[in-house]
């Protein structure tokens, strides 16, 4: 007796990996490399800044033009690394501000693990959508569960929330 062959069903869905939107550590990297370049930068040509900035109304201009008289030799090899250093600090502050955003069969999580995400399970979500260049997720219960910037480019997240079957659209 010859039993039927089963058929492979190419429709049905298979559960996604989750996707993930946050900065990588070549972001981080490149970020770095340019708030400490950009740090170097300034307190190199500080000295020619400040002769410009005291011809302009701006406020402590003048304090600007008398710090950047300084002319000692420590002082010109501080500039720069103190430059350097607030360029540094400059990017803890930007990688630290991103958002990260996860987004799984299960439901999503908006923020990092370490710092109290929140998380949205599938049953509670009802819409997610970009309003003034801010992602919105609503709830059910048609509370605003969350309204702000997130890494990643909105065709992108859209795609990932819309692939997995989550509604996404305006309201």
């Amino acid at each position: 007796m010859n039993q039927p062959q089963q058929k492979n069903d190419f429709t049905a869905q298979r559960p996604h990996a989750s996707e993930t939107f946050a900065l990588s550590r070549t972001d981080v990297v490149v970020i770095g490399l340019v708030c400490i370049g950009i740090g170097v930068a300034l307190g190199f040509f500080l000295p020619a800044l400040g002769s410009i900035a005291a011809t302009f109304p701006i406020p402590f201009g003048d304090v600007i033009e008398k710090l950047s008289r300084f002319d000692q030799a420590w002082v010109v090899i501080a500039r720069p690394i103190i430059g350097g250093a607030l360029g540094l600090i400059a990017t803890f502050a930007i990688a630290a501000s991103s958002t990260p955003l996860r987004v799984d069969d299960h439901g999503i999580t908006i923020g990092r693990d370490d710092n109290h995400p929140l998380h949205i399970s599938r049953a509670s979500f009802s819409t997610a959508y970009f309003a003034d260049g801010k992602l919105v997720v609503v709830t059910k219960g048609g509370h605003q569960a969350f309204k702000g910037d997130v890494e990643g480019k909105k065709d992108a997240i859209a795609e990932a929330f819309t692939s997995r079957g989550y509604r996404w659209g305006e309201i």
